[in-house]
């Protein structure tokens, strides 16, 4: 029996015929559609501007994750007994009115070196913690965004600097409510 060739079958994927869409009496009169290219390059750019906004934010809720732990403690050792907690206030009270008369430089001084605000935040992380995580978490975050805010580069209004250092009070007056102290500045 002789093998026979068959006659290969037609390609249905690629057609060498272009289907042509039936036109409106409308699209007819004001001359067609929109060339596909340009459907084509509008979906890319919709789907770009997806992709770039899931990547925009996965980067601002990435501050949340890095105060699943706390914050690295600073020295010097903190009292983080009721007195020290009133200490803290009474320091904040001193930075916010440094940020309210719009001066950066004496704001940051104070917060880094003249006080120990900032070591104070970051060694009151842990203890506050053991009793209240998410609370503890809230404050690493707000530590850590006047952290940034701090930074000349950042180019941050001495209001907004005033609002984080505000709401760090807020915390941490709620953190000495929370290990049993009175609440500072009342």
């Amino acid at each position: 029996m002789a093998h026979q060739r068959q006659p290969p079958l037609p390609n249905v994927f690629f057609s060498q015929r272009r289907r042509t869409r039936q036109r409106t009496v409308h699209q007819a009169q004001r001359g067609g559609g929109l060339p596909d290219w340009v459907w084509g390059a509008g979906l890319g750019v919709i789907v770009l501007i997806f992709v770039g906004g899931f990547f925009l934010f996965s980067q601002c809720t990435g501050a949340s994750a890095a105060c699943d732990t706390a914050l690295k403690p600073l020295p010097p050792q903190s009292d983080t007994s009721a007195a020290g907690f009133a200490k803290e206030d009474a320091e904040l009270a001193h930075l916010i009115d440094f940020l309210n008369q719009g001066d950066v430089n004496a704001a940051s001084d104070y917060f880094y070196a003249s006080s120990d605000v900032h070591a104070f935040m970051h060694n009151a992380d842990p203890v506050i913690r053991a009793k209240d995580p998410q609370l503890a978490k809230n404050l690493c975050n707000a530590v850590l965004k006047i952290e940034t805010d701090m930074d000349v580069s950042a180019h941050q209004s001495t209001a907004t600097m005033a609002a984080d250092a505000t709401l760090i009070r807020k915390y941490l007056d709620d953190g000495a409510v929370a290990l049993g102290y009175p609440r500072p500045g009342t």
